[in-house]
């Protein structure tokens, strides 16, 4: 190695590469020497250095003062000197201090929008006005609850949710006194005696002729409820000498044991036959029993779920009783065809002079083909038709039910579609055109949802040319229809549609409500609707309680998401007694102020469907 000679002005020239190297380390050595002493401090005050584990400090954390900057985008000084300085800390502080500027920025915030409004002496008064036109305008603001507040039980805790709605269930099924003092209900004694026939049928041996039909569906309805129907529970209700045999669920029922019973009732003068879930004890051997009984004054006929039926015995049975049946229903019956539609056809038809008409037929998930309606709308069979219910049936579309309405002649008073998904607009024209003796007072569309807003607005609409008055409903479902074409303007219509009086130029409709009032029907307005998962609003509420506040028995108005507790509970204090039951299935937004605080709890109203989840306490705002 070379060196540097004392004493001597002469200097050893080192090798370039050497002094090269030796540059850049005193380079190195500088500037890690230039740079500024910082005092060695701590972020967390809560934990020692001293005694961590960790015996390094990260490199670029430490402490500064602070400053607007700092402050700004929210990071607060080290402020001891044994606090830590990792980086969870850092982090920590940072959260702190933007707590802190957020708080002081909205102070300051509504600081200075009070600063900047400029109050008038009149402000005050022109609120009140607009507020005062405003519930003019939406009656249903002017409801308030008669809320008590019980959330705390008597040690001071809220109650649990649950418990809250056991509550509300004993109110709604109490009843009150004159002094508002609660009591349980008390079962009627129609009731009690049910129960105890039910509790002993095994020791029953016979119910009587003197009993009537609606009694034994009472006693039938309560013995499947509680799995005690059985074969001996059917051979008692099926007694011989009884005009109706209606049983809700025949799953227990043999073939053997119903052609019995229906070989002796059918003899002694049956003249209604409803059966619900057939299954196997519907078959051939039981329509030999119908069909070469001597006596037959069957006038009802209703069968569901009978898959062992065939098309030609029900063909047969129709030939057999066509002289007195005059109502027929089948549902789930899959293997009913042409033959049947044919039989109908022929044997109902004035030509065939039986002295009798059909006057309700009713399907239900039955594979009839277009051809088979078309069958029966190409005669007169259906020309005194009252009731016309084709459920669930993808064959029937806009062309073949316009067929069939035109054979009815117009004297339809109710009209089932429910779930035919194939109809469009072009069968509210019909119904319309169809209905020109105004007599359709129930019409059932729901699950249909090609309807359009427009269509379903001109079908309730007065005064179009061509077209008779729309009809004065009584019972109407558009549920499960389109959300959007299922509207407050759609609604509206129809509830007006049902209340005014009708005359052949049309009905009035004049805008004064004291007008209006003077023009309703001396009928009344609708007494069932069903509306459920439609965009209904308020104000179709506060028009059902002056149009149809009278006549009103049951609303359903399950997932309607525009409803409000204001709405729901000005309906009820405005409609009478005749109400009796309210759907709200699935809408959340109804809360604690309709459901306790509604004018009729304990009063014979029930409320189905109160929503599970915590309430907020905040309704639907209009």
């Amino acid at each position: 190695m070379s060196s540097l000679n004392t004493g001597s002005n002469n200097v050893t020239k080192l090798p370039e590469h050497v002094r090269q190297r030796m540059r850049s380390v005193a380079e190195r050595e500088a500037g890690r020497l230039a740079r500024p002493d910082r005092p060695q401090q701590q972020s967390l005050a809560h934990a020692s250095r001293l005694r961590s584990a960790v015996s390094s400090t990260p490199s670029g954390f430490g402490t500064f003062k602070r400053t607007k900057e700092n402050t700004q985008v929210g990071i607060s000084p080290l402020s001891s000197s044994q606090e830590w300085c990792g980086p969870f800390s850092v982090a920590r502080q940072m959260i702190a201090a933007r707590e802190e500027v957020k708080k002081r920025r909205e102070q300051e915030y509504q600081e200075g929008v009070q600063k900047s409004i400029e109050k008038h002496p009149l402000d005050a008064i022109i609120q009140e006005v607009e507020t005062e036109q405003k519930r003019k305008t939406n009656p249903s603001l002017t409801w308030r609850a008669k809320v008590v507040d019980d959330d705390k039980d008597w040690t001071g805790k809220k109650q649990n949710l649950y418990h809250k709605r056991q509550k509300r269930y004993k109110k709604q099924n109490s009843l009150q006194d004159q002094d508002s003092v609660r009591i349980e209900k008390v079962p009627s004694l129609f009731d009690l005696c049910i129960k105890f026939i039910v509790d002993n049928f095994e020791s029953v041996e016979a119910l009587g002729l003197m009993m009537d039909s609606n009694i034994r569906k009472k006693i039938c309805e309560q013995l499947v409820a509680t799995g005690r129907f059985n074969g001996a529970a059917f051979d008692t209700l099926a007694e011989v000498g009884v005009e109706t045999l209606e049983i809700i669920d025949c799953t227990e029922v043999t073939q053997e044991q119903l052609k019995e019973a229906l070989d002796q009732l059918m003899s002694s003068g049956l003249r209604a036959l409803i059966l619900s879930h057939c299954g196997r004890c519907f078959g051939s051997s039981v329509v030999d029993s119908i069909v070469n009984s001597p006596i037959n004054d069957l006038f009802v006929f209703s069968i569901s779920g009978a898959y062992l039926l065939q098309d030609s015995e029900a063909a047969k049975i129709v030939m057999r009783s066509a002289k007195t049946l005059s109502s027929i229903e089948f549902k789930a019956c899959q293997m009913i065809g042409s033959e049947f539609c044919t039989s109908l056809a022929t044997h109902y038809a004035s030509k065939a002079n039986i002295g009798n008409s059909l006057l309700e037929l009713s399907f239900q998930d039955v594979p009839l083909s277009k051809d088979n309606l078309n069958t029966l709308a190409k005669t007169d069979a259906l020309r005194n038709l009252k009731s016309m219910s084709f459920c669930q049936m993808e064959s029937l579309d806009d062309e073949v039910l316009f067929a069939i309405l035109v054979a009815t002649k117009g004297n339809l008073e109710g009209i089932d579609l429910t779930n035919c998904i194939n109809l469009t607009d072009e069968t509210l024209s019909s119904i319309r055109k169809c209905n020109s003796k105004g007599r359709l007072k129930s019409l059932k569309l729901g699950g249909v949802k090609n309807f359009t807003a427009a269509g379903l607005e001109a079908f309730f609409t007065f005064r179009i040319p061509g077209l008779p008055n729309p009809p004065a409903l009584r019972t109407l479902d558009l549920s499960s229809g389109d959300f959007e074409s299922v509207n407050e303007t759609v609604i509206s219509l129809a509830i007006t549609a049902s209340a005014l009086k009708q005359t052949a130029e049309g009905a009035y409709s004049h805008a004064s409500s004291k007008a209006r009032n003077s023009e309703l029907s001396a009928l009344g307005g609708l007494a069932f609707l069903d509306v459920s998962g439609s965009s209904a609003k308020d104000k179709n509420i506060e028009e059902l309680c002056e149009l149809c506040s009278t006549t009103l028995i049951e609303l359903k108005i399950s997932f309607c998401p525009e409803l409000s507790d204001s709405g729901l509970g000005y309906l009820v204090s405005k409609c009478g007694n005749q109400l009796t039951s309210i759907e709200i299935w699935g809408n959340a937004q109804i809360g604690d102020a309709f459901l306790d605080g509604h004018d009729r709890i304990g009063k014979g109203l029930i409320v189905e469907g109160a929503w599970m989840k915590q309430n907020t306490g905040k309704g639907h705002q209009r």
